[in-house]
């Protein structure tokens, strides 16, 4: 039985392997390109597709004849993002994680969750792997997810902000427009003050059995009201201190040389 896992037309280079079809050649397809022969072959929504296409290739599908070969279309997106609340992100396609589960080892797993038009996918695609720095942003989503879901339960100030003081990352392999799950493991949590919680964790993402990404964080989650009034203060501080320094060499002479 043929297989063909469509992926973003982004990753049009990996798209060119057996097995693998863009989304817009499986348009083609679908309208009477009739290059591939379609019958008996089983489609599958891979990485870097939003939920329209999606929706848009499976009613296409169904329209000319072809449910049985779409009938395991969503085996790969039928997860839910974990949403604006847990990764602090307004827009959909900017979210890159499905909703954190803790497992029975105390460890939390999510998928990572691909959409080509990601604020950070819409410039530089090599056409085959996912950049690092979207992997980065995926583990940076995943500590705010799982912590916001998972240990805050003692710690509830109107508003939090969340301060990174350290990130180390290492990546070991490229990481394919396939599924790929986020492990979270949680190494120390202390509340020195009732207005703050720090947290120490590490993260890997796996994919094909494998360990790709190894992410190591510590972080502080505080009260955003007096985070806020500290933060201002040192931006008056940035200012001014700019400001006086532009000021000084506005108003030193200009000594014209003679060569």
């Amino acid at each position: 039985m043929g297989i063909y896992v469509v992926v973003a037309n982004q990753f049009d280079e990996f798209s060119k392997h057996d097995n693998v079809m863009s989304y817009n050649t499986l348009l083609k397809e679908l309208c009477g390109l009739k290059q591939i022969e379609l019958r008996g072959v089983k489609f599958i929504a891979g990485q870097g597709l939003g939920f329209e296409e999606i929706q848009h290739a499976y009613r296409l599908a169904v329209f000319h004849g072809y449910a049985e070969e779409f009938s395991h279309w969503h085996t790969w997106v039928n997860m839910i993002p974990a949403g604006p609340t847990l990764t602090h992100k307004s827009k959909p396609e900017n979210i890159l994680i499905s909703i954190p589960e803790q497992s029975d080892n105390g460890t939390y797993t999510a998928n990572l969750l691909l959409h080509a038009q990601n604020e950070l996918m819409c410039d530089h695609l090599t056409g085959q792997h996912v950049q690092g720095m979207v992997l980065l942003e995926a583990c940076r989503q995943m500590f705010l997810a799982v912590t916001e879901r998972f240990h805050l339960d003692d710690y509830q100030p109107p508003k939090r902000y969340f301060v990174l003081s350290e990130m180390g990352v290492r990546y070991t392999a490229f990481v394919f427009p396939l599924p790929a799950q986020i492990h979270y493991r949680l190494i120390d949590k202390q509340q020195p003050r009732h207005d703050r919680v720090d947290v120490h964790a590490d993260m890997s993402i796996w994919q094909g059995e494998q360990a790709v990404t190894e992410v190591n964080v510590k972080f502080a989650v505080m009260d955003a009201k007096r985070l806020g009034a500290r933060e201002a203060s040192l931006a008056l501080h940035a200012v001014s201190t700019h400001v006086n320094s532009l000021r000084q060499r506005l108003n030193t002479p200009l000594i014209m040389m003679n060569g």
